[in-house]
């Protein structure tokens, strides 16, 4: 009988980058040269908001997302997206959405999932030029069971706002965040930040302002009142006090970022600007699924689906009709 073949790890973790402090500094001189204008490294390890996390889910605040209960524990380790990560490069990019309108500002353009996909891989092949072979890299954007806000906040990209978004400083919560998991063992860009750390103070403006009074808390939101959570990620009908609290709006909401002292300087006063920024509920109300999908494909708005659109801009219709 032949011997049995030694038996091979499957995932063999690279040697060490003989400089780990140069590579880190290169991730991020790279993550800037790709546009993104705040770029950490995290050492992984234990999301340290898991247990608020798991608290939040049992008081049913999640709503209908279900699929946060089936991936709960994932998000407890990056290593559940990317087994033996050692190191996390988070990154923010600004969004490009300007002044009032009834889609949310991050929603406006090109679907960000894309954009920063694109950006991130651009980093990564620049990181393959410097790294050892046999390298692993993961992107992440939005999709994967991370606990994306808390690993921005400890790369010290910025800090958590009463809002729970993420407050670059000079940037404002006008960013969205994406990450690439590594084995590599990248040296952190900083000292961890503490993700509980209250950088507001006494300010409630973003809590007081919420137009359905969704905040349970600083930085909890009860998704079943939220007006993002209504339009973008409910299925079915709206109940009657469902539909009173939109106020014509199609797609997400900017409330608790227009009242941020930290965004004062992003004229949420302006003329509405990008492309999607203010669409006419009129030509949404009998959206088929062939307009939806030839318009709306490359969008976040593709999230809400055809008949949720439809269903935002009746809502709006019916709104301003009773209005006249």
């Amino acid at each position: 009988m032949l011997p049995a073949a030694p038996r091979v790890p499957r995932c063999l973790s690279p040697p060490l980058p003989a400089d780990p402090v140069s590579l880190s500094r290169a991730a991020v001189a790279s993550a800037r040269r790709h546009g993104f204008v705040a770029a950490g490294i995290l050492r992984a390890g234990p999301a340290l908001t898991h247990e608020i996390f798991l608290r939040w889910l049992k008081a049913g605040h999640h709503a209908g997302m279900l699929w946060l209960e089936r991936h709960a524990a994932a998000r407890k380790s990056p290593e559940s997206v990317l087994p033996s990560t050692r190191s996390i490069i988070a990154v923010a990019r600004g969004v490009a959405g300007r002044g009032h309108g009834n889609v949310a500002r991050y929603a406006r353009g090109e679907d960000y999932h894309d954009a920063l996909r694109r950006e991130l891989r651009g980093v990564i092949e620049d990181l393959r030029l410097l790294s050892p072979a046999g390298a692993r890299f993961r992107v992440c954007v939005d999709t994967a069971p991370l606990l994306e806000r808390e690993i921005a906040a400890r790369a010290g990209l910025g800090f958590l706002g009463k809002n729970g978004l993420l407050i670059v400083p000079g940037v404002g919560s006008e960013v969205v965040v994406g990450e690439i998991l590594t084995d590599l063992e990248l040296a952190p860009s900083a000292a961890p930040a503490d993700p509980f750390a209250d950088r507001c103070g006494t300010c409630r403006a973003c809590l007081e302002a919420c137009p359905t009074n969704a905040f349970v808390g600083p930085r909890l939101v009860d998704a079943r009142r939220c007006v993002a959570y209504l339009t973008i990620e409910k299925r079915g009908p709206f109940t009657p006090d469902e539909e009173a609290t939109l106020g014509g709006r199609l797609f997400g909401c900017d409330v608790c970022q227009d009242v941020c002292p930290f965004n004062a300087a992003l004229d949420p006063e302006g003329p509405p600007r990008g492309p999607f920024a203010s669409i006419d509920p009129e030509e949404l109300v009998g959206l088929d699924e062939a307009a939806f999908r030839a318009r709306f494909s490359r969008t976040a708005l593709w999230r809400a689906t055809a008949e949720g659109l439809a269903r935002n801009a009746r809502a709006a219709v019916a709104r301003a009709g009773a209005a006249r």
